[in-house]
């Protein structure tokens, strides 16, 4: 894209594109001629006192043309700010600062009109011409001559000491001034340096005639900062700020100058402005290369080059000072223009008219998150009128859209909020780093296929009639990208920051009864350089707009504190609260404000009452302080015990009548990082921070999040020992923030500031160059992290301030650090610094997927050595797109183990797939039994990432997974360190922070050979955090026989809380493991013949040896040794195979999304088998050899004649690597059973899917299922439904016919319908098709020694070396095979079965039955994953079916406990 398209955006009126020419602001600029600055009221002058001295603080003097003290120039700061000056006294090279840092006394330091603090906004005071005010450039202050003659920036703009005017001196400075514009005059020629109206980088600069005003003829002589490795430089350059370009030497080219884009570190830009001895005013432009000395001149024909010939009087120019041009832009595409008339940020609350009417509104009083029932506020939420085009020249304006009167009731209908893309207007898209326009900031040139469209919605309202003398605000939650706002027809302002509130005062523009609204919704704007998330785009009013009325002088802000004693526990000292009151009509008046401290149990703790007097003479703001000392025994917050006070506020007038009344939940606790330990605590204890990130999304309305999916959100993390949020990578709503604080999470609030695409875009090892560090963008950055701070800080949630994510490292995080510690001093978190090696910018070491092992980003050195001693946070780790999340344990454990880790978050918390509107239109929300979800691939035309968008912990519609399990494993709270078998001793260690585990119930169940025979509970005694503990199991089950059997003897632990909560029910377990307390016999039992049993017969014809008798027939293909037949007992057991395989399709086995490229064969190239009968012919044995790419192996099938089938198997790696693409993935082979073997029992770990590094949360014992039922879900259909360690598993149809299947060594299992590279042909699950006839399915089913570990190498590491197949020696197990056939003769070894194994498990989408003959007192209960019940039946006397509800339950993994007299099942079904 060429600089052409900054033209787009500049107002046709004002300026002149085909010429390149550009208005001057008619102002008080008089390029380089000396002013000053005479205050209106004394009549004196500002000066320095003659004075060159830095840190002089400056003064008023009698006015004195000749004085140097008092000459002063105006210098233009920014061609788009035409207000905005520095000012600069060229006698002593010398500037105005404010000095924020010495109270804003005005002082001299060296002329930097880039500083902030040398910028001011000069406004012409109303009615009296030629007098001006000149304020900070936030016009926050404004230059002030106090009585006693000393000069500060202060806050009260009301005085006539604040005016002044500006006379001329009619002098005109020959130095050189920073930052002033300037026309370069080669004296030969006569001719002036320009680009010819060139707007193309690279462009050869000429000399030519002078034209006024031309933009190519403008030079600013500006001083540009960069670094040279680590040390701060600056040079001087001559920049073109109409077209973003400097002059280049090219002296490393052709030595012609040439225009460029501005990187003061290239030597070929760095200008030496010389003057040329014996003549005044006359210059040479000096640049050095190599240490030669070069200069630029200028030939008759205006061709220029650099030459070394210092006496070349082509070389010679003149220099005079012209007016800075003005550039005017779209407020869309101007980075200065983000809020026109937004009110301040301030601490959330929402006003009652009086303190009665608060505490009726008792529910919401309660969950401030809650709908408001206060007559103070009307919601703008529900139906608008819509308007869509797709550029903004296409937008409605006032005559067919906001004007007063406007008729809209032909234009379709939206709700709001919500996203417009997910109502039918526009295609959401899914974008990560990249951006759907071109990265030429500020403007917004859309990509090819892209369009950026705006959204005009319209309502009316009606103003309530207790309105009326109010002052009315209109408050956004959040708004996709920029929107301009009318009331009536009349412009109330334009607000950026997406998902920053904003906030209007109304009252001039609202009316008594009927008013209209018109909102118009740009989709993308500059901020949307700040807004480059991993995320779905689109835009609308995506979260709550609503009105509230306040007295007209009215509690604007507040700001509680606390002071904890240390020595009291914390239990003990102080709290402030900041009021801020605000009279903005400057009306003499009185109020009192009262604050109440009010206990969580609901009885009043303090009370006091602040005074705000306003005069003519105040400001219009005052603020005071209510300070409760002397608080004692206070209940503290923690995410664990989540204590919350409430302080209300109310102000009255001055009579004691109550005009408002709000109140804020706030919680008591004390954060720090002592320097004695470098790791956070929170209280004086020690917390590890287990969490993870997430992100506003629901797959029915995109970006639009509700009450009810967040507390789903809220209550699964708590219920899966979750503990830490970040808000990755903007703030949430408030009233989220009131459910972090409600439920107990920690939160790092992070701003909403990530320019990854342009930070890439002009990265310099780390640092950005882009527009993190320019100086324009700084105080929208300041904005956003600011409003975030302020609305913010009265949660106790928020443990830490994030500044932002993947934006590099610049001038503009300086300031943001800074900003923030001055509003709060909570810890500042900023990824980017760390990336950059700064430890300036952030107080924690924090990084992204670091690896367990490995030098890329080392956990372990980091986490122990991070050179800068600060605590080491892992704010995005072990990257959680489809099967994945491995190692996660591993990660745990090697951050509770070191010097500095505190913990970190998972990338993320869950799937941002969603449904289209087409298909939500037609009601197609499920597809082949899978959720219609759809990805970035669904929309293509935007520079997408695939499914990269889902990489959440759990899927879209919010029901548990088998990743959720492992967080909730790898979380917990409590660690069960050892457990004595010999005397039933259990050791505990309590990892809470906070918690005593008194009156805990440790339960123990006692499982033999995976079924449960015994269950015994034992009421914890007091285990205070961080205490071990031994404790005794009362076992009283006689193990003798079953250890003589060689049987497998386990007991299964969990913790339960006896106590019901805000998110789980009495009794829910948060803490489990599992013990052996025997081991199983190592080898299967000898198969010993029967004189019943028939001889076996080997027979070789047609290509294939036969092994048979009537029990078992096994027929191999002597090429292959591929099956031909396998029957045992008239049951068919194979349709293919076995044979190995090494295929395993997972999103994580390739990094950021890509496509694994690895070979879908399996490598075999040759086969071999031979055949033997044994001599007695009771067994046959049948040896096949496959030799590969991959692995070697060999599978020997033994056959017994009593109808047993014996499969061995070696298998020996061939290949050595352990790239992912090139390692081995599995040790084990694939067979397929015929689809009617539908019903599974299997013996192993579970209930859910679990891997090598990811069966934490999964224990061994015996499950029931289906085959549809092990489904797992993925968006991205990929291998799935592995079990560990498999004892034993049963396939069966419904008939009675079952396969059962006895495992000796180590193996795993899978069981699914679709082989792994059928999973990987498709893009959807809901693509997968299934026969409607099972008995013409297939099972592929996968037996592995080995599967290679998941990690997370979709953007991470991909597992550690523990978790690779072995590339050496060789390794095997042994599979038994049985079958018990349709009419229940029994030949070989029967299933053990109970009567609950015997009850057949169904369901559908709306119900599940269990069927059977069911035992008096049976219970059966429906539970998510995460031991939620759900539901549950109970058989008082025998039946024969059961049924519990599963509508309204989302698609997703359930289980189903059935406990009877004669036994206990748990069933995992898919719905």
């Amino acid at each position: 894209m060429t600089k052409f398209n900054k033209f787009r955006s500049l107002l046709l009126g004002l300026v002149m594109l085909l010429s390149c020419n550009f208005v001057h602001a008619t102002s008080i600029e008089q390029p380089g001629v000396l002013l000053r600055i005479v205050s209106t009221v004394t009549g004196k002058a500002l000066s320095n006192g003659n004075n060159a001295e830095h840190d002089t603080f400056l003064q008023m003097d009698d006015l004195d043309k000749s004085a140097q003290g008092q000459d002063w120039v105006l210098v233009r700061v920014d061609a788009e700010e035409p207000d905005l000056y520095a000012f600069y006294n060229p006698n002593y090279g010398m500037g105005i600062d404010m000095a924020p840092g010495k109270d804003y006394h005005l002082l001299q330091w060296e002329g930097d009109p880039t500083n902030a603090n040398q910028q001011f906004l000069i406004q012409e005071v109303e009615g009296l011409e030629g007098v001006y005010q000149i304020l900070s450039n936030g016009s926050d202050r404004v230059l002030t001559v106090r009585e006693d003659g000393t000069i500060y920036m202060d806050q009260n703009k009301k005085g006539k000491n604040t005016y002044f005017r500006f006379e001329s001196t009619d002098k005109v400075t020959t130095s050189l001034i920073p930052h002033q514009t300037y026309v370069f005059k080669n004296k030969s020629n006569g001719q002036v340096l320009s680009n010819k109206g060139s707007n193309e980088k690279a462009a050869l600069l000429y000399t030519e005639p002078y034209v006024s005003g031309k933009a190519g003829q403008l030079w600013q002589y500006r001083s540009v900062s960069y670094k040279d490795g680590w040390k701060d430089k600056s040079a001087k350059v001559l920049y073109n700020e109409v077209l973003d370009y400097a002059v280049d030497a090219g002296l490393n080219g052709n030595k012609i100058p040439l225009q460029y884009t501005l990187e003061a570190k290239n030597v070929n830009q760095q200008v030496y402005i010389e003057s040329v001895e014996g003549q005044e005013g006359v210059y040479q432009l000096k640049y050095v290369y190599n240490e030669v000395p070069y200069y630029m001149s200028a030939d008759e024909k205006g061709d220029t080059k650099m030459v070394e010939d210092a006496a070349d009087e082509s070389t010679y120019f003149t220099l005079t000072a012209a007016k800075s041009p003005v550039i005017l832009k779209n407020d869309w595409e101007n980075e200065r223009v983000y809020g026109i008339n937004k009110e301040a940020g301030h601490a959330t609350y929402l006003p009652y008219a009086n303190t009665a009417d608060l505490r009726a509104d008792a529910d919401r009083y309660a969950k401030p998150w809650l709908d408001s029932k206060s007559s103070r506020y009307m919601t703008l939420n529900g139906t608008w009128k819509i308007n869509f085009v797709k550029d903004p020249s296409q937008r409605p304006g006032e005559e067919d859209f906001y004007g007063n009167s406007v008729d809209v009731s032909a234009w379709s209908e939206i709700p709001v909020p919500s996203c417009v893309e997910m109502q039918g207007y526009g295609d959401p898209w899914y974008v990560n780093v990249e951006y759907p326009f071109y990265d030429n900031p500020p403007y917004i040139g859309m990509k090819p296929n892209l369009y950026n469209s705006v959204s005009s919605l319209r309502r009316d309202f009606t103003l309530p009639e207790n309105w009326d003398g109010e002052r009315i605000f209109l408050h956004f939650d959040g708004i996709y990208s920029g929107a301009y706002v009318w009331i009536n027809g009349q412009k109330v302002g334009y607000t950026q920051g997406a998902n920053n509130d904003a906030e209007f005062d109304v009252t001039p523009y609202v009316r008594k009864g009927e008013n209209n609204i018109s909102v118009q919704v740009f989709r993308f704007t500059d901020g949307s350089y700040l807004e480059g998330q991993d995320c779905w785009h689109m835009s609308g009013i995506h979260r709550d707009v609503y009105l509230f009325a306040t007295p007209k002088t009215y509690v604007r802000d507040h700001y509680i504190t606390a002071n904890l004693n240390a020595e009291n526990g914390y239990k003990s000292g102080s709290m402030n609260v900041a009021l801020t009151v605000n009279n903005k009509e400057g009306q003499p008046v009185s109020k009192q404000v009262r604050v109440r401290l009010i206990a969580p149990n609901g009885t009043q703790v303090a009370e006091q009452t602040a005074k705000f007097d306003f005069t003519a003479d105040t400001a219009n703001e005052l603020v005071q302080n209510v300070t409760f000392d002397n608080l004692s025994d206070l209940q503290l917050w923690s995410a664990e015990h989540p204590n919350l006070y409430t302080v209300e506020v109310a102000q009255l007038d001055v009579t004691g009548k109550e005009e408002e009344a709000f109140a804020t939940k706030y919680g008591f606790r004390h954060i720090e990082i002592p320097s004695d330990d470098h790791r956070v605590y929170i209280n004086g204890k020690q917390v590890y921070f287990k969490g993870v990130n997430t992100q506003d999304t629901h797959p029915l309305k995109g970006r639009t999040i509700d009450v009810e999916t967040m507390l789903k959100d809220i209550q699964l993390m708590k219920l899966a020992n979750v503990n830490t949020v970040r808000t990755s990578h903007y703030p949430r709503q408030a009233k989220m923030n009131a459910m972090f604080d409600y439920y107990g999470l920690y939160v790092m609030d992070e701003a909403d500031i990530e320019c990854h695409k342009n930070w890439m875009d002009n990265n310099k090892q780390n640092w950005s160059t882009g527009i993190s560090n320019y100086s324009s963008w700084r105080p929208v950055y300041l904005d956003r992290a600011g409003r975030m701070v302020l609305r913010d800080r009265n949660n106790p949630s928020i443990i830490f301030w994030s500044m932002g994510n993947e934006s590099g490292l610049g001038d503009n995080h300086t300031a943001e650090f800074a900003h923030i510690k001055s509003l709060d001093n909570r810890i500042i978190h900023y990824e980017g610094a760390t990336n950059a090696g700064d430890a300036q910018r952030t107080e924690l070491w924090s990084q992204m997927y670091p690896s367990i092992e490995g030098s890329g980003k080392p956990l372990q050195s980091e986490a122990n050595n991070n050179w800068a001693k600060q605590p080491y946070f892992m704010c995005e780790f072990d990257h959680a797109m489809g099967n994945s999340l491995g190692s996660l344990k591993d990660y745990m454990d090697a951050i509770e183990s070191s010097k500095y880790g505190i913990g970190g978050c998972i990338w993320d918390w869950v799937d941002q797939s969603i449904v289209s509107y087409d298909d939500q239109k037609n009601g197609k929300l499920t597809e082949n039994g899978f959720p219609k979800y759809r990805t970035g691939y669904d929309w293509p035309n935007a520079p997408h990432q695939g499914n990269f968008v889902n990489n959440g912990v759990i899927c879209a519609n919010r029901t548990w997974s088998a990743k959720l399990d492992e967080v909730k494993g790898a979380y917990q709270y409590v660690k069960f360190e050892k457990f004595d078998a010999a005397t039933n001793q259990l050791t505990l260690k309590n990892a809470y922070d906070f918690t005593n585990l008194e009156g805990y119930i440790l339960r123990a169940n006692l499982l033999v050979n995976g079924t449960q025979v015994a269950s015994y509970d034992v009421t914890l005694p007091a285990m205070a955090p961080t205490a071990s503990q031994a404790v005794s199991i009362p076992v009283t089950y006689d193990l003798t026989e079953a250890k003589a059997e060689g049987k497998e003897v386990l007991i299964n632990f969990s913790v339960l809380n006896p106590t019901a909560t805000s998110y789980a029910e009495a009794n829910y377990s948060v803490a489990a493991a599992q013990f052996t307390v025997a081991e199983r016999n190592a080898k299967l039992a000898t198969i010993k013949a029967e004189d019943t049993d028939a001889k076996l017969t080997l027979t070789n014809e047609e290509g294939k040896t036969t092994i048979s008798n009537d029990k078992v027939t096994l027929a191999l293909y002597n090429s292959t040794g591929a099956i031909a037949e396998w029957k045992q007992n008239g049951v068919k057991v194979a349709e293919v195979g076995p044979e190995y395989e090494n295929y395993r399709w997972i999103e994580n086995d390739a990094p950021y999304g890509g496509d694994p490229s690895y070979d879908q064969s399996n490598g075999i190239t040759a086969h071999s088998a031979s055949f033997k009968l044994a001599d007695d012919g009771m067994s046959a044995t049948a040896t096949v050899k496959g030799t590969g790419t991959w692995a070697n192996y060999v599978f020997v099938y033994t056959v017994y004649a009593n109808g047993t089938v014996d499969l061995n198997t070696q298998f020996t790696p061939q290949n050595t690597q352990t790239a992912y693409d090139r390692a081995i993935r599995r040790l084990g082979m694939q067979m397929l059973f015929p689809g009617a073997f539908s019903n599974v029992t299997y013996y192993a770990r579970g209930p859910l899917e679990n891997y090598v590094d990811r069966k934490t949360g999964a224990y061994l014992g015996r499950y029931t299922s289906t085959v549809w039922d092990m489904n797992e879900y993925y968006l991205r259909p990929q291998s799935m439904g592995n079990r560990e360690d498999m004892r034993e598993l049963i396939l069966a149809d419904t008939i009675g016919n079952s396969i059962k299947i006895e495992g000796e060594g180590q193996v795993a299992f899978s069981t699914l319908y679709w082989s792994d590279q059928q999973l990987k042909a498709v893009s959807h699950n809901w693509e997968l098709n299934l026969n409607t006839d099972i008995s013409k399915r297939r099972i592929y089913a996968h037996f592995d020694y080995m599967q290679r570990g998941l990690g997370s190498g979709s953007c991470g590491q991909l597992t550690t070396s523990k978790y690779f197949v072995p590339t050496s020696g060789t390794y095997g197990y042994t599979l038994r095979f049985t079958t018990t056939p349709f009419d229940s003769t029994t030949v070989g070894v029967k299933p053990v079965t109970n009567a609950t194994e015997s009850l057949r498990v169904a369901h559908n989408d709306e119900q599940l039955t269990v069927s059977g003959a069911i035992e008096a007192g049976t219970n059966v209960a429906l539970f998510n994953v995460g031991g939620v019940r759900l539901g549950s039946a109970h058989a008082s006397a025998a039946t024969s079916q059961l049924t519990l509800s599963l509508a309204g339950q989302p698609r997703g993994s359930y289980l189903v406990v059935i406990d009877a007299p004669s036994g206990h099942r748990v069933h995992k079904i898919f719905k």
